[in-house]
């Protein structure tokens, strides 16, 4: 069997201070190589199980590699960010690969959450939910800071907790104004949030929709993202 890793091979000598031969051939030990030792560190598969644990990461050992979710990705191929691959990244997760998942910190945060992937499985892995979790395992390993995307999740889960239904214009305001967000049209929105405020399809807030007894769903509420690993802010 040919050994194309040259690397790995290590010549061994025997020092002598006569050359050893036998019938022309060199019999001193010169010519003896050994394959050195090779120990892959860099996999950890407990990363799985611990990524499967999560409420988002459930589905990831379903997944067979077929790539229906990385060929009908929009980020991938409608926006042509080809580093963005579900299904490597899921591939990565599985086998505990810690050192080629770093590379793509400034990536995986960028689903879209389109579900496109999530519709396609054919082995029902809810992919969108499970890149989630991956990235989620990434922030808390300290492979990454918080990303636009999870800051947006922070802004999401704190407006719904105030009163137990969404306030899209709080919601959009305050993070455009946390992001800094000096190319958003404003404009556009404002008419668009007056167009639909005066038709009755928008509330906002003094006027926002508020779910009854909240205060002690709330509490409910609380506990079981803690008990999720959810950082409450």
């Amino acid at each position: 069997m040919p050994i194309h890793e040259k690397h790995l091979i290590e010549k061994q000598k025997i020092i002598q201070k006569d050359s050893a031969e036998l019938e022309g051939r060199d019999v001193s030990g010169q010519w003896n190589i050994f394959i050195q030792q090779r120990i892959l560190s860099q996999y950890h598969p407990s990363m799985a199980d611990e990524i499967a644990s999560t409420p988002d990461g459930r589905t990831i050992n379903r997944c067979w590699q077929c790539g229906t979710c990385t060929s009908g990705c929009c980020m991938h191929t409608d926006f042509g960010l080809r580093e963005f691959n579900p299904r490597y990244f899921i591939y990565l997760a599985k086998i505990g690969d810690e050192e080629e998942l770093k590379k793509y910190k400034d990536v995986i945060w960028r689903c879209l959450a389109c579900n496109k992937c999530v519709e396609r499985c054919p082995k029902d892995v809810r992919v969108e939910e499970v890149i989630h979790a991956i990235d989620g395992y990434m922030r808390k390993k300290g492979w990454m800071d918080d990303t636009p995307a999870s800051r947006w999740d922070d802004e999401y889960v704190g407006n719904v907790l105030k009163t137990g239904i969404l306030d899209e214009i709080m919601l959009l305001r305050n993070y455009i104004r946390d992001e800094e967000m000096k190319e958003f049209n404003a404009g556009y929105m404002m008419r668009m949030g007056m167009n639909m405020l005066k038709t009755g399809r928008l509330r906002t807030g003094p006027i926002r929709h508020r779910t009854k007894g909240w205060k002690k769903v709330r509490k409910v509420a609380e506990e079981i993202l803690e008990k999720d690993g959810y950082e409450l802010q």
